[in-house]
């Protein structure tokens, strides 16, 4: 459905040209919701902005339901207007001094008449919970009203394709985590192909059938949230998607470990773990596992006996809510793990943990 072919993007800087993207290569499917992820300044929003037509690129190819709308080598370049796409932006963009009617009504041409405008706009108001707000001027809405204001515009004109940039970042987080589920039932719904971008990993991993990583203007891995949270091919992906433990590690006798699973000794003790993609014989390791996987013994039943497995003091107890953050002194390590808010440990209490080989993996440091 959409097509994006080694895009390259430059804008004029201070020093000279800023590449702003590198040879952005991805597919996405028809139906699908694919997330463009990344911190600030890593290109997710320039990629976004080409695939609409607000940015044209230096180079590479753009198709959307298998019609090039842009091909650098080719000299194409179909403006935005004619690319059948619907876009919500952070800000939303809508008119302050127009009733949300007449905002919806907006990107309906002139050769649509008054009833079948009246039949769109009812309509769309009515999926999203605006009937009654349709004489209403925008500015008089809540954040979350004038989010879906900004949606039903986008998709009253019935495009091919939904471009969402950041469209939940001006909410509070209780609303957030609301519009989440009805923006993915909504998108599911309407069945539209979309992109999605942002900078929240929550977000992503709630939203997305897959999600692209972006890095320093490069597409780095591509994947379902799941597997890019439990098994993430490179060390940036697992230290962006949430909260991490990286422990330096050496690969003892690795001429002999051809499988999966090696044996690493780190200062918390030996771990076998998952061989990472990106670490290669001779490399400096680091092994990495995530908090929600480290176990919580009590001294007593905690023996340090055996891999995988060590011991330390809590030094901290962060509540959260609905858990907690926990960090355990083990030498000049601060191991952080997360336990249940019902069965906290005591600051200054000897614990001990054990974390499975199979949340386990070895990157290069």
């Amino acid at each position: 459905m959409i097509g994006v072919r080694d895009l390259v993007k430059t804008f004029p800087g201070a020093r000279g040209e800023v590449r702003a993207l590198r040879g952005v290569s991805f597919e996405v499917g028809k139906g699908e919701l694919f997330t463009l992820l990344g911190p600030s300044g890593c290109g997710k929003t320039t990629t976004l902005r080409c695939i609409a037509g607000l940015e044209q690129p230096l180079s590479g190819e753009i198709r959307i339901n298998d019609r090039v709308v842009f091909n650098a080598a080719d000299g194409v370049f179909i403006p935005p207007e004619q690319r059948r796409i619907g876009m919500v932006f952070q800000s939303y963009a809508i008119w302050p001094h127009m009733t949300v009617y007449q905002n919806v009504a907006y990107p309906l041409t002139s050769d649509i008449g008054r009833k079948e405008i009246g039949v769109r706009v009812g309509g769309i108001l009515e999926r999203l919970g605006l009937g009654p707000l349709g004489d209403r001027l925008a500015p008089n809405l809540s954040g979350g009203q004038q989010q879906r204001v900004a949606l039903a515009r986008a998709l009253v004109a019935q495009p091919q394709v939904l471009l969402l940039d950041e469209p939940l970042s001006n909410l509070d987080a209780k609303l957030r985590e609301q519009m989440r589920f009805e923006l993915k039932a909504l998108q599911e719904s309407f069945k539209i192909t979309t992109v999605y971008v942002t900078h929240d990993q929550e977000e992503a991993l709630a939203l997305s059938d897959r999600i692209g990583l972006m890095h320093e203007g490069t597409l780095l891995e591509v994947g379902a949230p799941a597997e890019l949270y439990l098994r993430p091919a490179h060390k940036i992906t697992a230290d962006f998607l949430g909260n991490a433990n990286f422990i330096p590690a050496h690969v003892e006798g690795h001429e002999k470990q051809l499988g999966a699973e090696i044996l690493v000794a780190t200062p918390l003790g030996n771990f076998v773990a998952q061989r990472g993609a990106e670490w290669q014989v001779g490399v400096p390791a680091q092994l990495f596992f995530r908090p929600e996987y480290v176990d919580l013994l009590d001294d007593a039943d905690g023996a340090v006996d055996g891999p995988n497995r060590g011991c330390g003091v809590v030094e901290r107890v962060s509540f959260l809510g609905n858990s907690a953050d926990v960090i355990i002194r083990c030498g000049e390590i601060g191991l952080r793990a997360r336990a249940h808010p019902a069965c906290l440990p005591a600051v200054g209490k000897r614990v001990c943990f054990h974390v499975a080989p199979s949340s386990c993996i070895v990157f290069a440091a």
